[in-house]
């Protein structure tokens, strides 16, 4: 029986302190409330049990004490649910400062007991309001005391040292009080800033979207530069990049001697000085990066490891060092980590969706289009035979046009179902091969070179290369009568380049901000993450096209 009952003791007060700490640590006003009927409490026990000077003020104290109880007890039954800005507030808190003001004016004025009521009111004003809120309160508390305590320093017996060290006291209380406040509303306000972080990439454009991610993480740990650099926990490559007043710079890939110190996991989670310095000295000699020279004295950084990604942000040039900033750069550095991992996952979803949407166009092609092409095919070949010679020549070249086209539906449609994406195939063959045709097709000279020869790309590259080409040679003829085309493909640091000249009439640059971009070609490149360039606009239109490797990684 003593052990059941034991037992439920501890049930109970489990609950019970579940229970204070749920109000406690959530709920302001109810510590507010409560911390006044406390104090009201214990001042009308010490009056009942040691009645203060003068004896004569003794009956106005208890009234006085007895509504003040009263009106703490009302407000712990009944807590004031409005918002900080509302006056029912300031009248609360008002009426707490004149019965501390009556009370302090009835017992002995500066010399009252009453003034331990003091850290309550700031305390109160300092957890409605903040630093203002501890400004004010002090300010309320000086001009009571020399309110009330006016007398004693013009009845000759002079206490002005009493004053002069109770206002001491005031302003010190006011000012770490005020601390805490303006620490708790900093805390609120970077609280906000992680919570309203996207959940989702504004931008599949990986530049655009990684500044801003590091635009965000910047304004919450308040710092002008960031560094960021993450590589693939399954091979030692990665990417730097940095952010600051200048906007977001990407650093190439320095080289696998860079990430093996960092393969697999990222260090520390926290660096020391030193180790910080050294780090970020490595980043300057791999990048070039002198603006990072002068922060490197006042810097912090923290890892990250994901289940794809590893890395480290480094925050330099902070506004301020408080002693929560290591864990707020360890949650940015988290989440940014969380973000590497969703922006790469989702690109390879619009990849995935991008090839669903690829395969179901082949088979809408040979359902409709191949098809139709058939039967178009068939009624011109029996109206051939119907007409005279000379124009069965331009039927029969109409004829095998459309037989052309068939085959290149035909290669695919086997191409998408056949998923040949793996697949490494030289692209000297298989572009000579589409240049040839072209030329047919559009009576031009094309010329191709290919650097190096033997280079080698999955067999979606040549469908995209090939349809580069095709777009842009039907442009050089079609709008700028060309009949020449040189064509250059080369592999670069970063990816692939190809550069497209032609002897047509070009054409003219516009007067607008934006160029005048082949607006087929231009978003054609455009979804394949690269770029173009007119490095000449006549006589003659030329075009540089570059594509990145994380495009053929991808596809």
């Amino acid at each position: 029986m003593r052990e059941a009952g034991s037992g439920r003791l501890q049930e109970r007060l489990g609950r019970l302190r579940l229970l204070a700490k749920q109000y406690i640590g959530a709920d302001p006003e109810w510590l507010i409330s409560n911390g006044r009927l406390v104090s009201a409490l214990f001042a009308a026990l010490a009056i009942y049990l040691d009645p203060t000077r003068p004896a004569k003020s003794l009956s106005d104290v208890h009234i006085v004490l007895a509504a003040y109880v009263a009106f703490s007890l009302f407000l712990t039954l009944r807590p004031l649910r409005r918002p900080l800005g509302s006056p029912a507030h300031l009248l609360i808190h008002g009426l707490d400062v004149l019965a501390l003001g009556l009370l302090v004016y009835l017992t002995d004025e500066l010399d009252s007991p009453f003034f331990p009521f003091v850290p309550f009111i700031l305390l109160a004003t300092t957890m409605r309001w903040g630093m203002r809120g501890a400004v004010l309160g002090a300010l309320a508390m000086e001009m009571m005391m020399i309110a009330v305590g006016w007398g004693d320093l013009t009845d000759g017996d002079s206490e002005l040292n009493v004053v002069i060290m109770r206002s001491a006291y005031f302003l010190v209380a006011a000012a770490m009080l005020g601390y805490f406040g303006a620490y708790r509303a900093r805390s609120s306000h970077r609280l906000g800033q992680l919570a309203s972080w996207s959940a989702a990439p504004a931008s599949l454009d990986e530049p655009e979207w990684l500044h801003d991610v590091l635009s965000h993480a910047s304004s919450v740990l308040g710092a002008s530069k960031l560094v960021l650099v993450w590589h693939d926990r399954d091979e030692p490559k990665g990417q730097l990049a940095m952010f600051g007043p200048a906007g977001l710079s990407v650093a190439d890939d320095p080289g696998e001697p860079f990430w093996k110190a960092r393969w697999q996991s990222p260090g520390p989670a926290l660096l020391p000085p030193r180790a910080e310095r050294s780090e970020l000295e490595m980043i300057v000699a791999a990048t070039g990066w002198q603006d990072l020279a002068a922060s490197l004295d006042s810097c912090h950084s923290a890892s990250f490891c994901g289940l794809r990604y590893a890395g480290r942000l480094h925050v330099l040039d902070a506004q301020y060092r408080h002693e929560d900033a290591a864990s707020l750069a360890r949650i940015t550095a988290l989440r940014i980590g969380h973000e590497l991992e969703r922006f790469a996952l989702t690109q390879a979803i619009a990849d995935s969706a991008r090839d669903q949407e690829r395969v179901r166009l082949a088979r809408d092609l040979h359902d409709s289009v191949l098809q139709d092409l058939t039967a178009a095919r068939l009624k011109l070949k029996a109206a051939a035979m119907a007409v005279p010679d000379p124009a069965q020549q331009s039927l029969q070249a109409v004829g095998a046009l459309m037989v052309e086209q068939q085959r290149r539906i035909r290669l695919f449609v086997e191409r998408s179902r056949k998923a040949d994406i793996a697949f490494l195939r030289h692209l000297s063959a298989s572009l000579s091969q589409n240049v040839n045709d072209l030329c047919d097709q559009w009576g031009c000279d094309i010329d191709l070179r290919i650097d190096p020869p033997g280079m080698e790309a999955p067999a979606t590259v040549h469908r995209e290369l090939a349809q580069l080409l095709s777009e842009a040679t039907a442009n050089a003829v079609r709008h700028g009568g060309a009949t020449r085309l040189q064509v250059e493909l080369c592999q670069v640091a970063h990816g692939l380049s190809l550069s497209i000249a032609d002897n047509g009439c070009g054409m003219i640059a516009g007067e607008s901000c934006a160029p005048p971009w082949p607006r087929s070609l231009h978003a054609r490149v455009e979804d394949m993450d690269g770029s173009l360039a007119i490095t000449r606009y006549a006589p003659g239109l030329a075009l540089r096209i570059e594509l990145p490797f994380a495009m053929v990684d991808r596809r």
